[in-house]
């Protein structure tokens, strides 16, 4: 069973004093739905790569949650994933705020976007095509435009509005995709398809 590496969002509790790590639980039950084990990541570990060395990781998840630069130590965390992964030649799903991570990793930048918050809206492109998608769900207000687009990423998909929903790396098993499978009920057999060959 191939272990799968899933960051998580950063909540800190107002009236608590702490921080938390979180993670839609839907994750692991779809994760567990493709025959992945989930292994869900800690942000407050320094050493990251003697971390993820430890639990042998066959493939890396950037999942939503958090504008970037709103949580620092996740920001660190999936900066070092990155790194190991290309150390590593390991496979990266970057999903919503992941997809947007990639991005700026690779140069890349993001813009404000209107209706783009928990609706549903069509994909458009050859990719899409040949994989069967014709919507998909949306709950983010961060965009990568055409003209944001980082180093060495191919566009998959766009909106009608012309925001980028999924790219791939030129040369690198990065993908990305700005919906949520998690959070389709029950899930999409297109998605369990796209994901389980890009772990494969």
């Amino acid at each position: 069973m191939k272990r799968i590496g899933i960051s998580q969002r950063v909540d800190c509790i107002s009236g608590r004093d702490e921080c938390r790590d979180a993670l839609d639980v839907r994750w692991a039950e779809f994760m567990w739905s493709l025959g992945f084990l989930p292994i869900i990541l800690s942000s407050r570990i320094v050493d990251v790569d003697t971390y993820l060395n430890a639990l042998g990781l066959d493939g890396l998840i950037l999942s939503g949650g958090n504008d970037v630069g709103s949580a620092p130590d996740r920001d660190r965390l999936e900066t070092a994933i990155l790194d190991y992964s290309l150390t590593n030649h390991l496979p990266v799903l970057g999903v919503c705020r992941g997809m947007q991570f990639i991005n700026l990793y690779l140069g890349g930048g993001l813009a404000r976007c209107d209706s783009h918050v928990a609706v549903r809206h069509e994909l458009l492109g050859s990719w899409v095509t040949d994989k069967g998608y014709t919507e998909v769900n949306s709950y983010h207000n961060l965009a990568i435009m055409p003209e944001l687009l980082g180093k060495q990423l191919e566009v998959l998909a766009i909106s009608n509005d012309g925001v980028i929903e999924a790219f791939a790396h030129r040369d690198f098993n990065w993908l990305g995709i700005m919906w949520h499978p998690e959070r389709e009920l029950p899930f999409s057999q297109i998605d369990k398809h796209v994901i389980s060959e890009h772990f494969a």
